[in-house]
This record gives structure tokens, sequence and C-alpha cells, in this order.
């Protein structure tokens, strides 16, 4: 990669985070808002507006000419557990409010204010097209990232960089040490603040843009001050990114994990504990909504889904305790089923996986391009790539049994499945699939096992983008925190879409003057774009007749 393909964003409001610490109780946003409005379920013709307040006062939504008052409801599932510190408590839990605004047009963006007790917030929802069809720029955006796992501790804490296995050019200065040049909460809002440069890009051109994150939103999902401080990322002080591009989410491990065990007045409420990773997963579903899924257990609703947006089909997957037992396709060696029947199971013979291989017969027929997103990366060079188990070259939490829906997948077409758990970039190629872990998003900065090897990898951040220094400035190369972002637009010359995959980084331009000060930072992409067509298929292979394709409008 040479100069000229870098685009740069300015993005000045990471440096001061990393040496400033900022009060944790009483910044999650200015009363009345606990969380400021964001958007969820995205559809052609409608959109959910939600927000948190302090105070049980009905809203105002404003949007598209008409006016909606909400119905707050008491977020009790919001609440601190007692283990938490009391100056991380932000007093008695929120009440919640959920609009949701309908009859509006597919791909069209509509200005929307919220009142709530007194104050203002506003901001732009643009809805999604319809299946099949783009925005009106030719093309639809989405941005897929995960392992953010915020939580307040992480903003003292730089995370180890493991060093590249070939430095050409030099060595790493002295400065540098072993730890990344910012906190992880810096890193993070400065992922953010890029992926919310490239969004209002895109939506100024016309395309509709969703961002997704697979799994590990938190680092303790029991935990409320850990939320607290997810949504002051996404919907708070630290930026607004899901008031303006919905968010998709799927719960990772750490997500339904309750936080460390306390005194033994609460050794019930740490771990994998069944209890806990009810109460975590009730903070999980109660800040999002996703679409119905069918469930014939009410507490999996939610937990797994599908989104059409424009030519896009988006299966969710809830991967966080599936498999037997203890037993080889088992993905939480913590937790046995009996104690989490809230969660529901991946496997063959499970109503999860029923229902994927439903959703993946129907997108086929549509001719959508399809996408899957689950947590745990089957094909992975992390320490979860180990076969599952507790002894000796195994893990716990291992990624490997999802490798039992890899031929699902490949039967039905899927173009790229992406996961997390692992906090690496690395691609990974098997049966035709494109398989992505984009565990980069705003926690740790690790390297690869090395007790194992990914036969399916195609690239590793780690190993194939050395760190290129000249003295005390880095020019190139490395592995830093980002996101995937992925562009699928009409093809010009004839049916079809044209489907980009490009995994971006977030570059810190360092002082030469000043050893360790970042100046600013660059949007730069790793060498693995991936660019490639999607024909429709023909009639005579597909299970029902395909309506027409729609014209771009």
């Amino acid at each position: 990669m040479t100069a000229h393909d870098v685009f740069r964003v300015v993005l000045v409001v990471t440096v001061a985070i990393a040496a400033t610490t900022v009060t944790l109780a009483a910044d999650l946003v200015a009363a009345p808002f606990r969380v400021r409005p964001y958007l969820q379920h995205p559809a052609p013709d409608a959109m959910t507006v939600r927000w948190l307040s302090e105070a049980a006062d009905p809203g105002t939504l404003t949007c598209d000419s008409r006016t909606f008052t909400s119905a707050p409801v008491l977020a009790r599932d919001l609440d601190y557990q007692m283990m938490e510190p009391a100056d991380m408590q932000h007093g008695s839990p929120p009440f919640l409010h959920s609009v949701r605004v309908t009859g509006l047009e597919p791909a069209t963006s509509y200005p929307y204010v919220v009142e709530q007790s007194g104050e203002t917030a506003k901001a732009v929802l643009t809805t999604a097209p319809r299946p099949g069809e783009v925005g009106r720029g030719g093309g639809v955006r989405l941005f897929f990232y995960a392992d953010a796992k915020a939580r307040p501790a992480s903003r003292e804490s730089r995370a180890e960089w493991v060093a590249s296995p070939s430095l050409p050019g030099g060595l790493r200065p002295r400065w540098v040490g072993d730890r990344y040049v910012i906190d992880e909460t810096a890193a993070y809002r400065t992922n953010l603040a890029l992926i919310a440069a490239r969004a209002a890009e895109s939506l100024r051109a016309g395309n509709p843009v969703l961002c997704s994150i697979v799994g590990d939103l938190v680092e303790s999902g029991g935990e409320q001050r850990h939320w607290d401080e997810f949504w002051r990322h996404n919907a708070g002080t630290f930026g607004t990114l899901a008031s303006r591009v919905p968010l998709v989410a799927v719960p990772g491990d750490h997500d339904i994990f309750g936080g460390p065990p306390s005194d033994d007045r609460l050794r019930d409420l740490g771990g994998y504990k069944g209890p806990v990773t009810l109460l975590a997963s009730r903070k999980f579903l109660t800040y999002f909504e996703h679409p119905e899924n069918g469930a014939s257990d009410e507490r999996h609703i939610g937990r797994y889904h599908r989104i059409d947006f424009g030519p896009v089909t988006l299966l969710s997957l809830d991967t966080t305790n599936g498999g037997s037992d203890d037993g080889p396709d088992d993905t939480n060696h913590d937790l046995d089923r009996k104690d989490a029947p809230h969660i529901p199971d991946y496997a063959p013979g499970s109503e999860q996986h029923t229902w994927l291989t439903r959703e993946l017969v129907a997108a086929r027929d549509r001719n959508a391009v399809v996408f899957v997103q689950f947590h745990h990366a089957p094909f992975s060079a992390g320490v979860h790539g180990r076969p599952p188990g507790d002894g000796d070259g195994t893990d716990m939490h291992s990624g490997r049994p999802l490798r039992g829906l890899t031929g699902l997948f490949k039967e039905h077409g899927v173009r790229a499945v992406f996961c997390g758990h692992d906090e690496i970039y690395e691609h990974s190629f098997a049966d035709g699939v494109h398989y992505y872990t984009v565990g980069i998003g705003g926690d740790l900065l690790p390297g690869p096992a090395l007790d194992h090897v990914n036969e399916r990898q195609i690239f590793l951040a780690h190993d194939h983008a050395p760190e290129r220094w000249q003295r005390d400035v880095l020019e190139a190369g490395g592995k830093h925190y980002g996101h995937v972002e992925v562009d699928v637009s009409r093809r010009e010359d004839g049916p079809g879409f044209i489907v980009s995959i490009t995994p971006v980084h977030v570059f810190p331009v360092l002082d030469p003057q000043n050893p360790g000060t970042v100046l600013d930072w660059e949007r730069r992409t790793y060498d693995d774009m991936l660019t490639f067509d999607v024909m429709p298929l023909p009639a005579a292979d597909l299970d029902v007749e395909p309506a027409p394709p729609a014209e771009t409008p």
C-alpha cells in the first residue's frame, strides 16, 4: 500500500481521552437522558427509535411530520449488582422508551427530534431499501466489528501490543515497549469515529448504512456499569453513531458473563453460573430490538434473528452455549445446558438450527446476498481456535464446534461469515465461503496462539502486515484497532451485485519530534480486500419462482 492509498480522517477526540480520567457515574449523558436516542430494527417502511430516561415522564418523537408520545417502562433488568462500586452506579434503573415509526418510504432519510423532560435530541434516520433493491446511490454499506468489551477500566488500560514476527526497516523504538500507543477506551472511540465518518459519507451518497457488533459488546454482561460504558460510546457522551446508524448485535460469551465472583453472599452472581447468565442476557435483550424469530421459548426471542437490508440478508446466531455439555460441539464448557435454558442451542436438531436452515433456503430463493454472523470463529489462529476442552492445548470456549455449520453455509450459498471471539483480524476460506474474524473493535491486541495452525487462513494482520518503523515513527503495518467495511452495489452491466469487503484499521500518525504522541489518525486498509460478483440464480435452481428484479430507485 502506498501513501496515495490512504484516506485521512482527523479524529481529534481521542488524544484527550488517553490522558484524562472522567467521572464514571455522572458522565453518562446530561440528564434527563440516561442513553440518548438510538436506532433499531431497520426496515424499508419503518424504524424503531429508543432512548432511556432518568424519570418516568413520557417523551415525544417527531418524525415525518408526525409526533408520537412514548410509553416509558421501568427497565428493572438494568439495575446494578451489589458488588459494583457505588461510585460507578447511577441511581435506580432507568425508563425505556421505544417508538416504532411506520409508513416510511424505502431508502429515505428523515430528520427526527426526541424531547424528554424539557431536553431535545436531534438526528436523522435512513430506512432500509426494499429487499433486492439499493439506495439511490446504487448500493448499501455495512460495518462489522467485535470485542469492544466496554468497561470503565479500559480508560486507563493500554493493551499489550504483540509485535509482528518480522519488522523490516528496523525494530520498534525503545519508547514503545509492549503496550499500544493509546488506551482501550480511546481506541474504541477512535474506531467508532471512523465508522461514523464513513457512514456519513455513504448516507450523503444515498446509500443506507447498517452497523453490526458480532459479540462481546461489554466485558461483563452482568455488570451494569459496563453497559453504561458501552452506551457512552454509542449514544452518549463519547459518541452518537447509533442515533444515525441502526445497530445490530449478537451476544458473545462476555455478554452473558456475570463478572468476577465477590464474597460468599454474592457467590452466585459471578462467572458463568446460570442465574447471572440470565441476568446478563436480560440486559442485552432490554437494550436491543431485533426482528421476531418465532422461537417457541420466549426467552430465545431476540437472541437470533434475520434482517433484510436491500440486497443483503443478514442472519445472526446465538452461539454462547451450544452443543452437548463438555462435548466436541460445546462452545461453553463453563456452563451446563440445564442451568441455562434461556440460551438457545445451535446444534443440529435444535430450534435455532431449524430456523437457520429455513432462513437460508428462503434467502436463496429471494436471490439475496447472504451473510451470517455469530461470535465464535470456527477457523482461528487465536486461542479460541484450539479444540474444545479443559486440558492442555484445548479451550473452554472454543470456536471449532461451529465448523459443524460450514456444510450448511456452502449448500445454501452463504457469501461471508463474520465472527469475533479471538481479538484478531483474520480471513479464512473454507468450502467456498469466506470467514472473517473481526475482533479488533476496542479491547486487546494479542498475537496468534503458538500451539496450533489455522489451515484455512488467507490473511492474518499480525503475520501479514509487518510493522515498518522510521526511527520513532511507524510508517505502515502492524496490528491495529478497526473493523470490516462491506459495500454491496448493483452491477452496471447487467443483473446482480458487486460485493466489496475491506478490512480497515485506524492508523496512529505519530509525532517524530515527540515519541509516543499521536498527532491524528488515518483510515488505512490491510492488503486483503475482496471483491466479487453475485449473480442471480436461474429459476430452475430455486424452490419458488422468484420475483422479477426490481429497478434501481
